[in-house]
């Protein structure tokens, strides 16, 4: 099976959608080693690549445009020559992508990845049809299903849920020990005026009453921004700055440091799709403080791994925060209860087997069944070569 991948951006920024599209090109990966599969990947936003996404890495090679569409657009058309089976836009941004697929390889089927807020509303007429013509939409969420449904009239047969997962470093890394505890707040967010919706601002308007009932709390921010100056000068006229520390863009093994130092992850934003950062809590036994808003409440189990609460409710907040940061056992309880909820649903090893099980079902099936066997007779060869 011919497969291209096209993507806004893997590398260049750090963000929730370059984390997904990471994490599709390493599972991609990992399912052709086992299966039949000729990937080419396209990354729009992405400058020349670099060491770390050379051909002889894990995540794979990437042909990266550094956002010339015209320059990208050629060389999509030079690849739609070889008539690829499937062509995967992860994101609605590049649907304009899909009516040159469409031109040039009529008998390509191309499915388009729609993360969350961006599908919520009514796209424009253009990219709406072009959604509606495309063979497969997926969505990390049921909540971002039905949006899509409801908002840009995408029938349920077209539509697959495929929730994230968590980067296979995670969980292949030695998993930080805690030192003790400490009563700590802990969010990780980017802090761009577009991103308010996260609720940074909220937990800063609760933590006054936190401190009340806590004052020895303190809250962390992991994450950064064109909105973090005015978010610090709030801190300060709320009288809390002092026991706020905004740390900027942390990542990787720091950040794991930093999860498994607090107490509780919170974040009540109103725009989550799916929410990585709260698998990537409950993964290190945080409860997790969120806002019934979104996908929060797929992935957050009200009582169970963590608290939801309504949005912008910040005496609620607190009172949920406050609550958890006093009582050990509840917190331990939840903690508990979302380390076993990411080893059932959202690993890397999910992620992949429910991508490889949705490629099987979009692919054309006589290629795919052909190409199986013809890779598997091949494995039986070299199995009785060694065997002789």
């Amino acid at each position: 099976m011919k497969l291209l991948l096209i993507g806004t951006e893997f590398h260049r920024t750090r963000g929730g959608i370059q984390y997904v599209n990471r994490l599709l090109l390493r599972a991609f990966h990992q399912i052709a080693e086992s299966t039949p599969l000729e990937l080419t990947a396209f990354s729009y936003g992405d400058c020349v690549p670099d060491s770390s996404q050379g051909a002889g890495n894990s995540a794979g090679s990437i042909r990266s445009f550094d956002r010339h569409g015209m320059r990208m657009g050629v060389a999509l058309a030079r690849a739609l020559l070889g008539r690829p089976d499937v062509v995967l836009l992860t994101h609605v941004s590049l649907l304009p992508f899909a009516r040159l697929v469409q031109i040039l390889s009529p008998g390509t089927r191309t499915a388009v990845l729609a993360h969350g807020i961006e599908v919520w509303k009514p796209l424009a007429p253009a990219a709406r049809r072009l959604l509606q013509q495309v063979a497969s939409v997926l969505a990390p969420s049921e909540y971002t299903a039905s949006r899509l449904r409801e908002q840009n009239g995408i029938k349920q047969e077209r539509l697959t849920v495929i929730p994230h997962g968590l980067e296979p470093t995670w969980t292949t890394a030695e998993r930080p020990r805690r030192s003790g505890y400490a009563p700590t707040l802990l969010s990780v967010a980017r802090l761009n005026i577009v991103d308010r919706p996260k609720g940074i601002e909220v937990v800063l308007q609760a933590m006054p009453h936190i401190l009340e009932r806590v004052p020895e709390a303190r809250y962390v921010v992991a994450g950064d921004g064109d909105d973090r100056l005015r978010l610090e000068h709030l801190a300060a006229s709320l009288g809390v700055a002092s026991r706020v520390e905004f740390l900027g863009d942390v990542g990787g093994t720091d950040l794991m440091r930093l999860y498994s130092e607090a107490g509780v992850f919170v974040l009540p934003s109103q725009k989550e799709g799916f929410g990585i950062v709260f698998a990537e809590a409950m993964w290190l036994g945080l409860p997790v403080v969120a806002a019934r808003a979104g996908a929060a409440e797929e992935v957050v189990e009200d009582g169970v791994t963590g608290i939801l609460v309504p949005p912008n409710a910040d005496e609620q907040l607190a009172s949920a925060v406050s609550g958890l940061l006093l009582l050990e056992p509840e917190r331990k309880r939840m903690g508990a209860a979302g380390r076993r909820r990411v080893e059932e649903r959202y690993l890397f090893s999910h992620f992949t087997a429910r991508w490889h099980k949705w490629l099987a079902s979009v692919a054309p099936e006589a290629v795919y069944l052909a190409r199986h066997a013809q890779m598997s007779a091949k494995s039986e060869v070299s199995v009785s070569s060694a065997s002789r």
